[in-house]
């Protein structure tokens, strides 16, 4: 029965039976002074010394608790974390966010061997520690020796063998944390609790145990402090922690900065290594295969242009002679012949010229479809590789961009107004036809020569070898060309002319090949910058260091 409800009845019983008045009112009276005691204790034990002491639980504290504390005009800020061995899914954004502000962390530690490693598939409490650690962080593991009893103070608060196990724990922190760990500090929290409280409630285990220690020591309770060594832990706080934490705060950030420069060095490096160097190499090993085939393109090209040009002169010629055949065989006079020839070999030409104007473009078109495949082909290659390269490549923590900046639409319109500008170059001028008139004036000179002599058959005969003897040289000129008397080229033939082309055809292909190099430059000015970047943050790396050492 709760005490209200005890009240209510001792409360109906005064009201209903007057004759039991006063021995009611009496327990009622009691009731409520045990009621008012009761909510005293109860307010007062919330209050005590020890109310955050936890209950052996690892989860007994879920939320970082934070108190400032104040020695020779510095104030300080111990904070309280949670247990790092319980449910981390409970705690570990909290111990996340105290590390971030902690310079120095104690890993308190009731027993004084090793923490457990984790096993596979599960991290274990070391491996914990390693990963909530900041990089300015130092860690100290704090044996917290359970005593309950004083007389296990009496000579040492730590044996040969806690000692042993502490120098392997030591070992073996220091093998996982590195340089973050600076040893171990021993205190026996409990012992120094029954020295330092003083509001406790006398009915109180808390109380009980602390009247037990002091009675063994005399109630001196600094030789207390000192044997279960809170005075040591106090001191080094307070002396070594503190006295040089403006320097410690400043070699904290210091380890910071240099922590996020090693880290960039590292991505610098990795992203040289892996991404551009492979990249700049593949462009590379690329570009020989595709200028080979720009090559071979040119060449083509030239090759069919000679062609071209061989076969249009061919039967131009063919054409010529057999259209003189037909007029000879109407066994027409001399003069007849030679205005004939005159208007057929101007016809001709102009056929000619047509003619090869339209198996040049051709040409020239096909040109600009070899090239262009060619720079698709290279662009699809390199596209592939760097795909894969992309697929096997560890994050190097940039956000880097492979893209490539490939001509693959080379320009057709550009190139086939260079290309069609070299080819106007290979038809053949006005003043060839001068030339050619000035070739066949003779001719009438060598048929009048036979005509009185022969017979009709052999003037047909000799107009025709008078021809062809003529469209031979004709032919000779428009492949090999004329000079003069002096030497001075009169017309350029289509031998010439190709060679002309070719340097100006294969100065177009170079021009394509330095599009190609551009993404080359690219990177490679990409990796300097990286290199020059990585040479700064190795000086700044340098003078952080030097004021560390200040």
């Amino acid at each position: 029965m709760d005490q209200q409800e005890r009240f209510k009845r001792l409360y109906e019983d005064v009201k209903n039976h007057g004759g039991g008045f006063f021995n009611a009112l009496r327990s009622l009276i009691d009731l409520i002074v045990r009621i008012v005691r009761g909510s005293k204790h109860d307010r007062l034990e919330k209050l005590q010394d020890g109310a955050i002491i936890g209950d052996g639980r690892s989860d007994f504290t879920t939320k970082t608790e934070s108190y400032t504390m104040k020695y020779n005009n510095q104030s300080f800020v111990l904070l309280d974390v949670p247990g790092i061995e319980g449910d981390e899914k409970k705690v570990k954004q909290q111990i996340s966010n105290a590390t971030k502000k902690a310079h120095a962390i104690f890993y308190v530690k009731k027993t004084p061997t090793p923490p457990q490693k984790g096993e596979e598939g599960k991290e274990g409490t070391i491996e914990k520690i390693q990963k909530q650690l900041d990089s300015q962080t130092e860690v100290y593991t704090l044996y917290n020796k359970p005593i309950n009893n004083p007389r296990a103070l009496k000579d040492g608060l730590i044996d040969e063998n806690e000692k042993e196990s502490l120098k392997i724990l030591n070992k073996e922190m220091k093998n996982i944390l590195g340089k973050h760990y600076e040893g171990h500090k021993i205190v026996s929290a409990q012992a120094a609790f029954y020295g330092l409280s003083s509001a406790l409630l006398p009915e109180n285990d808390f109380y009980k145990k602390k009247q037990k220690f002091l009675d063994f020591f005399k109630a001196e309770e600094s030789l207390l402090l000192y044997k279960c060594r809170f005075q040591q832990l106090g001191e080094f706080i307070t002396e070594e922690l503190l006295e040089n934490s403006r320097k410690k705060i400043i070699e904290s950030n210091c380890n910071k900065a240099l922590r996020v420069i090693e880290k960039l060095q590292k991505a610098i490096a990795t992203t040289i290594e892996r991404q551009i160097n492979p990249t700049i190499k593949e462009i590379k090993d690329r570009q020989k295969e595709t200028y080979s085939n720009l090559d071979r393109s040119g060449d083509t090209f030239v090759s069919n242009l000679r062609k071209s040009a061989f076969d249009a002169i061919e039967r131009f010629k063919t054409d010529l002679s057999k259209k003189m055949h037909e007029h000879i065989d109407r066994d027409i006079e001399d003069d007849e012949c030679q205005r004939k020839f005159e208007v057929e070999l101007q016809q001709g030409m102009e056929k000619l010229d047509e003619d090869m104007k339209r198996r040049f473009e051709q040409d020239g078109e096909q040109f600009c479809k070899d090239t262009q495949k060619d720079a698709k082909q290279f662009e699809d290659r390199i596209k592939n590789s760097l795909e894969n390269l992309k697929r096997i490549n560890i994050d190097s923590g940039f956000d880097f961009d492979l893209n490539l900046n490939i001509p693959s639409g080379i320009d057709k319109l550009g190139l086939s107004v260079s290309i069609g500008g070299l080819l106007l170059l290979l038809l053949f001028p006005a003043s060839v036809w001068l030339v050619f008139f000035g070739v066949i004036t003779g001719l009438s000179g060598a048929i009048k020569a036979v005509w009185k002599i022969w017979s009709s058959s052999y003037k047909k005969s000799a107009q025709k070898e008078a021809i062809e003897d003529k469209l031979k040289l004709i032919f000779y000129i428009l492949i090999e060309g004329k000079r003069d008397k002096e030497g001075k080229e009169e017309i350029k033939g289509i031998n010439s002319q190709l060679e002309d082309a070719k340097l100006g055809i294969f100065e177009n292909v170079e021009k394509i090949k330095v599009g190609f190099n551009d993404p080359v430059v690219r990177y490679e000015r990409m990796r300097e910058g990286l290199i020059k970047t990585g040479e700064g943050l190795w000086h700044l790396s340098n003078n952080i260091k030097t004021r560390i050492a200040q």
